[in-house]
């Protein structure tokens, strides 16, 4: 288990932050407005209510060709995990694959189609049997396979890159490495900025920071091209949060999810009736507020859950699913 759990993260990681980056889905193209907030160093966070509808997908549907390790185990860990990432500075760069696809999706179909970028849904029938297996499809998008079942996809041609296979993992390449980029050598920023490239096996490995809206920075890192700024840097512009990421400025907008930005006190903590979501805050309810490490249940085909202390109950029947599974931490089914 521990070496497919390697195996996977080292397909992530493989010329793309996630399964995803240097292979966008069409509306991730650049021009879309995720892309258009990156280039500005703006968060726009979702509603709560678009998080839950991602999460009860991410929870309940099967055969999704998306890596294990990028969901969590159970519907309220989702929703309070993601709105936090999406909720904070470091969300410029997160990932696109759930950014995207998960967010955009209404049904387990819709999401299953996105994540497989155009590959067929039965094309790992046969492969990864024991092991996870990569291979270059006949659209040469990189393919990982697990047990018969597609683990993850990278379209490669639409990072304008090339799929390669090597010790059984499939990854996007630029091609062999130029001399002046070592086998084992740090990364380093393209020539042009765009790109964070590293020599990995002989070939070229990317991760493209333009699919974010973000340029190659110190470190090297996707980064917006905003003002710099100092580590721990954080204040409040109106409702928006400003706070510093590798080095840069990034704006979220809080009110965008309908929370707070609030400026922490003398001692540098922020007021004791409020929670912490990601670079906001939320205020605790003056009445009936629950216990955030209660675990969900199930209330009929209702998961009744506690997000950042307010208590929240979300429909199953509302993305089509019938019941609620009280044994998957209030999955849906």
């Amino acid at each position: 288990m521990l070496a497919l759990v390697a195996a996977l993260l080292s397909f992530l990681l493989m010329g793309a932050a996630g399964a995803d980056a240097g292979a966008p889905p069409p509306a991730a193209a650049p021009g879309a407005a995720s892309v258009k907030l990156g280039q500005r160093g703006l968060v726009a966070p979702p509603v709560v209510e678009d998080v839950e509808h991602m999460c009860a997908l991410l929870t309940s549907c099967d055969s999704l060709p998306i890596p294990p390790s990028l969901v969590p185990a159970d519907f309220a860990t989702c929703v309070r995990q993601v709105a936090s990432d999406m909720t904070s500075a470091s969300a410029v760069a997160f990932s696109l694959l759930l950014r995207e696809c998960g967010l955009g999706s209404n049904s387990c179909s819709e999401l299953r189609t996105c994540a497989l970028r155009g590959a067929k849904p039965d094309t790992c029938v046969g492969r990864g049997r024991q092991t996870l297996a990569g291979f270059c499809d006949i659209d040469g998008r990189a393919m990982s396979c697990f047990h018969d079942r597609v683990q993850a996809v990278r379209d490669c041609p639409r990072g304008s890159e090339q799929c390669a296979v090597r010790q059984g993992e499939a990854f996007c390449t630029l091609g062999a490495c130029p001399e002046g980029i070592k086998e084992g050598a740090p990364p380093v920023c393209s020539a042009s900025g765009t790109r964070i490239l590293r020599c990995e096996r002989g070939q070229l490995v990317s991760l493209d920071c333009t699919a974010f809206g973000l340029v190659c920075g110190t470190g090297p890192a996707c980064v917006p091209p905003t003002a710099p700024c100092s580590a721990g840097m954080q204040r409040c512009e109106g409702n928006v949060s400003v706070s510093c990421y590798v080095g840069h400025e990034v704006r979220v907008d809080c009110s965008a999810a309908g929370l707070e930005c609030t400026a922490p006190n003398t001692a540098g903590l922020p007021p004791m009736s409020t929670s912490a979501v990601g670079a906001c805050f939320t205020s605790a309810p003056t009445a009936g507020a629950c216990d955030p490490q209660a675990a969900a249940r199930c209330d009929g085909a209702t998961i009744r859950y506690c997000n950042f202390g307010k208590p929240r109950s979300y429909l199953c029947k509302s993305l089509g699913f019938s019941r609620c599974g009280a044994a998957t931490g209030g999955g849906v089914r």
